[in-house]
């Protein structure tokens, strides 16, 4: 069951997920030295910081341009994954704008649409599919569960546990896969045995955004 959080504002939602990076900062670390550099929690800690900067900065942004400046706060931060999240954020924010202006929460539907954006836009920047041990095997599940919502008609708040449920089951099927894409498709069979850090940050993110407790770190 989602519990929602004190102040449900967008905003406030933000800052609770960039909390809960940077307290993950060091499990995050010990998975990607697993198969990669060791730095994906402290490159997650920093574009944390440099959310809380940009919305410091723009104290009146909200919806769409909420979520733009988050996305060049994300994009500004070193290594692979910034960019990724930047990609993706910043279609969820096009398509939240051509929905035009919205009363009274937002649909399934309207979650549904704007996740599909969003893995549209991070499949075309790198390129990776599911199965291929990436953020992709966290995210495909959380957007199909969110059309899955729809199709069964199931209310927001349950639609957003499935979402989150499903995104940690994928992020925990990364650790029986070998990568197939990035840094660790180097290691072979070396880069079973983990999950995939960015597979796990993109849970946390979700679970702190939907405000419930991650259980993936």
């Amino acid at each position: 069951m989602v519990t929602p959080l004190p102040d449900s504002s967008l905003r406030a939602r933000i800052l609770a997920a960039a909390d809960a990076v940077e307290l993950a900062r060091d499990e995050l670390c010990r998975l990607d030295a697993a198969a990669g550099d060791g730095d994906h929690g402290v490159t997650m800690a920093l574009a944390a910081r440099a959310v809380r900067s940009r919305l410091a900065a723009a104290p009146d942004a909200g919806g769409a341009d909420l979520i733009t400046q988050v996305a060049l706060a994300l994009g500004s931060v070193g290594g692979a994954i910034g960019p990724i999240h930047a990609a993706g954020l910043l279609g969820v924010a096009a398509t939240l704008r051509s929905l035009g202006p919205i009363a009274g929460g937002l649909t399934v539907e309207q979650l549904a649409q704007m996740s599909e954006a969003y893995r549209a836009a991070i499949a075309d920047l790198g390129g990776a599919k599911p199965g291929d041990k990436t953020i992709i095997d966290a995210v495909t599940p959380a957007v199909d569960a969110l059309r899955a919502a729809v199709g069964s008609n199931t209310p927001l708040g349950g639609a957003v546990a499935g979402a989150v449920q499903a995104a940690d089951q994928g992020a925990r099927s990364t650790a029986a896969m070998i990568a197939s894409v990035g840094r660790a498709s180097r290691l072979g069979e070396r880069s079973r045995g983990t999950p995939d850090p960015g597979a796990t940050s993109f849970a946390l993110i979700l679970a702190a955004l939907a405000g419930v407790s991650p259980t993936t770190v």
